[in-house]
């Protein structure tokens, strides 16, 4: 753990620098190397000072666009009332009409400008119209820029800062930040101290996941299933990303690992009537329902039984709540979205976009494993909570259909080859007459159009805690970051392999 004395330091470099015209530079660098969790009650207060004299700090720092874009980024992420009215005199001409063609010798600006533009709410058109000229800009300018701002924009233009997952992009920002030369040194020294204590805590969970996957055995009794258990809690170490909820990251990558397996026998092994079978057992819920189950699926049943029902027990004994019936209904909702799509698979039926969506939020598993964390985020557990989960929240459904857009942008060429069920992007080409190119660019607009109302539902008066929401959109984040240049569950490659290797297994030298 880091001593209070190291602590300490970086709380005086807050304060020291704590004018509100200053304070929010350190606290983007303290969130990008992953230790602002140490400072939230510091950094909030200080947020909330800046939020009451918003327009007061906006005046005195007008025309600075990295500080204003910086700003609104802060202060939105902190669910800070703000609109992008805020950036205007920064961003056109008379407050109005185009933007600045000054900006374009900005690059620092451009960059904030650019990561600020993706926390828009529907209906920001000023933040779409700043995406599009700031991508375009950095884009021009690459080939003329220092290695080391070339590293940054490359880096945020491959996967912008508000789409990754945070404890993912720790590590290339503290070795980016040691190569800046007005990197602040205490920071910097805290930060890989922190890092190397965290992925010591990541390397216990993961041998306790490791011992429990080994005594399922299921690699054994089902050898035709995928065995990803690594590249599952790498995804369940972006989706619950705080140190403290150890426990809900290990539940999380304990149930996708049980969804990988369980989704080759729906997509790949089981007939038609086994997969039937095993949808109503699961609705069923017992020991008993196994008996009518082919010997190869018990493994699997038992396996999600018993996992399921010991998460349900600590939450009984813990809150005092019965969360089993929340569980087994998302089990359950998984399989009969499994079962729809395998049945379109045998009948040759071709489902429209909106069928297609409508079931793959679920089919995709984001429902299924945020709900199995919700009781494990250490917020309220009440009978009320539980029945607002039973009909998966918005939040849950916008960032689940990211989860499935993703994955189709990765998979799609794969499952072509094999005679897969379609892909969104199969979709759209037969319905609109489309080519791949085309069709992907409209899975990406769709995309950005569904991180919008994420957004919205995160960061303006979000009616759930801060853990669960944390968790939602991490999930839309992760699921970003695991399908970049390919299938990072089923094929990871050799970047995957590297980052997941630097993540938990190589600690980061520290120094003097």
């Amino acid at each position: 753990m880091q001593s209070p004395k190291n602590r300490g330091k970086v709380i005086v470099r807050l304060q020291n620098r704590g004018s509100l015209a200053i304070a929010p530079k350190v606290m983007g660098t303290l969130q990008r190397l992953g230790v602002a969790y140490h400072f939230d009650e510091e950094i909030r207060g200080l947020l909330n000072s800046i939020s009451m004299a918003r327009q007061e700090v906006a005046d005195s720092m007008d025309g600075d666009v990295y500080f204003m874009t910086l700003l609104f980024r802060l202060l939105r992420q902190n669910n800070s009332p703000t609109s992008p009215e805020l950036l205007l005199k920064s961003l056109k001409q008379d407050g109005n009409g185009d933007i600045k063609e000054s900006l374009r010798n900005d690059m620092k600006g451009l960059l904030s400008l650019y990561e600020a533009s993706h926390l828009a709410f529907e209906g920001e058109d000023l933040l779409d119209e700043a995406r599009i000229f700031a991508s375009k800009a950095l884009s021009e300018r690459l080939p003329s820029m220092n290695p080391h701002l070339s590293s940054s924009v490359r880096n945020a233009l491959a996967i912008p800062l508000h789409w990754t997952a945070p404890r993912l992009q720790t590590r290339w920002f503290i070795n980016h930040y040691a190569g800046d030369t007005q990197a602040d040194p205490q920071m910097l020294h805290f930060a890989k101290l922190d890092f190397n204590n965290v992925q010591n805590l990541h390397q216990q969970e993961l041998a306790r996941i490791t011992r429990w996957w080994r005594h399922a055995n299921l690699k054994e009794k089902l050898p035709f299933a995928r065995d990803r258990l690594i590249e599952c809690f790498y995804f369940a170490t972006g989706v619950v990303s705080e140190p403290c909820l150890g426990a809900a990251r290990e539940v999380v990558a304990k149930t996708f690992a049980l969804i990988v397996v369980l989704d080759d026998i729906y997509d790949i092994y089981g007939t038609l009537d086994e997969l039937v079978m095993f949808t109503n057992a699961i609705e069923r819920w017992e020991a008993s329902a196994s008996e009518q189950l082919p010997e190869y699926m018990k493994a699997i049943y038992f396996t999600i039984l018993n996992t399921s029902n010991e998460v349900a027990e600590n939450v009984l004994r813990q809150d005092g709540c019965d969360v089993r019936f929340l569980l087994k209904k998302a089990w359950h909702d998984l399989c009969k979205a499994f079962l729809l799509e395998a049945k379109w698979h045998y009948s040759n039926y071709k489902p429209t976009l909106k069928e297609y969506l409508d079931n793959g939020w679920v089919s995709v598993s984001g429902p299924l494993m945020l709900i199995h964390a919700f009781p494990m985020l250490k917020m309220d557990i009440t009978p009320k909570s539980i029945k607002q989960f039973e009909s998966y929240p918005k939040l849950i459904q916008m960032v689940s259909k990211i989860f499935r857009l993703c994955n189709d942008s990765a998979t799609h060429s794969e499952e072509l080859k094999r005679g897969d069920a379609p892909s969104s992007i199969a979709i759209y080409m037969f319905e609109n007459m489309a080519k791949e190119h085309d069709a992907r660019e409209a899975m990406r607009d769709l995309t950005m159009e569904i991180w919008k109302l994420v957004n919205q539902h995160a960061f303006n008066n979000c009616q759930y805690p801060r853990s669960f929401s944390n968790a939602c959109v991490n999930m839309a984040r992760i699921s970003h970051c695991i399908y970049q240049g390919g299938d990072g569950i089923s094929t990871p490659n050799d970047e995957k392999k590297v980052e997941i290797s630097e993540l938990f297994l190589e600690p980061i030298k520290v120094g003097n």
